[in-house]
């Protein structure tokens, strides 16, 4: 019985320390718990703490971001307006000097001209031929001073070229008018008898043919003479009439769409007429002179000629090059508006180099177009200068001209035998004069002159 307690007392002893070390390790497992959750909860707080701290040191970088952005973004505007207005008032500067420069040059030829034209009015002398001359040289100030407009206004550039365009027209037919007055002093028959004279000589070719026209047939050289003087007048005066009727449309189709060279606008093509009106005046002017330029040599016409075809190509083959040079080289720059900065570019240089041309022009026709060329006795001692050339003083041409006769009848004459007996040896003096005998007259190619010197000998010579 003893046995039996002592093992009872034994099972209670290990179920307290059982019941104890569960009661400690139930606790142990509570205050771990508690400690887990208290450290995450202290953890979760701690990370909410963290990530408002990173939002709000985040906002407050993107906002010093954006602020630095922004200053950056405005010191570059800044910087790009101050460049852009240095710029700007560099290029002022430098359209300011082209005014100047080019203003300068229009008043200083401008003035040239009007002194000129004042000149010429003082002493009119010849007005038929002084009035056409008076026409010509005013060309001069209306394209200074329109050019110079067109410089500084390039929005009334088209308007200014068309007035240059038109009054160019008339300059060409009023030269070819000049050149009929000076041979005809008002009477347009005896420039019609010089014609035919040449005629005469077969040295005036008849007007030109056009196809699907049947050939003209002429019953004197006199109607042959006028109908190429129709013809000449025609050519020129075409142009007085068609270019204007070009220009204008050129102008306003500019208001559309401002493009010399696209094939669907009508300013290339328009390009294209003015090109052949233009050659067949210069033709009509040009086959004028080569008839007349004999009679016409003494006022040296083709100096004159010079100036007009030299202004007439200035203004209209020099704005092809320029303007084919400005779009080249503003459209290798990529800039979206290169088309209108590179027209607005060559009207702005064909203005101004035009300033320029015309104050050399205005000296030219100084020289071209004098005064006196129109006093009396200018004619004869010009005509004296002409024969007293160099070549003459030698006698050159007279020597050509020896040499021509006698090579022409080389080939024309032929030459015979005469008779086949032998002539006897003493008269082999006789023999070598009589050998050849001419079929023609050869001497009278020659003109056998003697003279009586002052020693009273006579000199024979051939003249």
């Amino acid at each position: 019985m003893e046995g039996d307690e002592n093992v009872r007392r034994l099972r209670s002893r290990i179920y307290l320390q059982c019941g104890f070390f569960v009661f400690v390790l139930v606790g142990i497992s509570i205050a771990f718990a508690w400690f887990v959750e208290t450290m995450y909860t202290d953890l979760d707080a701690r990370m909410d703490t963290i990530e408002k701290s990173h939002d709000i040191l985040e906002n407050k970088l993107l906002s010093a971001l954006k602020l630095f952005n922004y200053t950056v973004a405005k010191v570059e505007k800044d910087v790009e307006q101050q460049v852009q207005e240095v710029n700007d008032n560099v290029t002022s500067q430098n359209f300011l000097m082209a005014y100047q420069f080019a203003g300068i040059f229009a008043i200083l030829g401008s003035l040239i001209s009007f002194w000129h034209i004042s000149r010429h009015a003082r002493n009119l002398t010849e007005p038929i031929v002084q009035r056409k001359i008076i026409a010509i040289m005013w060309m001069i100030p209306i394209y200074s001073i329109s050019s110079w407009l067109g410089l500084l206004f390039v929005e009334a550039y088209s308007y200014l070229s068309l007035l240059k365009d038109i009054y160019e027209a008339y300059v060409i037919y009023n030269f070819l008018s000049l050149l009929i007055a000076i041979l005809g002093r008002g009477d347009r028959n005896v420039v019609i008898d010089l014609l035919s004279k040449h005629a005469d000589l077969d040295r005036l070719k008849p007007p030109m043919q056009f196809p699907l026209r049947p050939k003209r047939k002429f019953p004197s050289s006199r109607h042959k003479a006028e109908a190429v003087l129709n013809q000449c007048q025609l050519f020129c005066m075409q142009f007085v009439f068609l270019r204007p009727i070009t220009s204008s449309v050129t102008v306003f189709s500019d208001l559309l769409d401002e493009n010399s060279w696209d094939p669907t606008m009508p300013q290339l093509y328009m390009t294209l007429i003015t090109n052949v009106s233009i050659f067949y005046a210069f033709a009509g002017l040009m086959r004028f002179y080569q008839a007349m330029k004999n009679e016409l040599i003494w006022c040296n016409p083709f100096s004159k000629f010079l100036c007009i075809k030299g202004i007439v190509f200035m203004t209209f083959w020099q704005s092809v090059a320029i303007s084919f040079i400005a779009h080249a080289i503003y459209e290798n720059n990529g800039d979206p508006n290169a088309d209108e900065k590179a027209t607005e570019w060559s009207k702005r240089a064909q203005s101004f180099v035009v300033c320029l041309e015309m104050f050399l022009f205005s000296i030219a026709h100084c020289f071209v177009f004098p005064t006196e060329e129109w006093e009396p006795g200018y004619r004869a001692k010009e005509e004296k200068k002409i024969k007293a050339t160099f070549g003459d003083s030698l006698a050159l041409k007279d020597f050509v001209t020896d040499v021509k006769t006698v090579m022409k009848s080389r080939n024309e004459n032929k030459y015979s035998k005469i008779n086949e007996k032998q002539l006897s040896p003493s008269n082999n003096d006789e023999d070598a004069q009589k050998s050849l005998v001419l079929d023609s007259p050869f001497d009278n190619q020659f003109e056998i002159d003697s003279e009586g010197d002052d020693g009273g000998g006579n000199e024979s010579g051939i003249v």
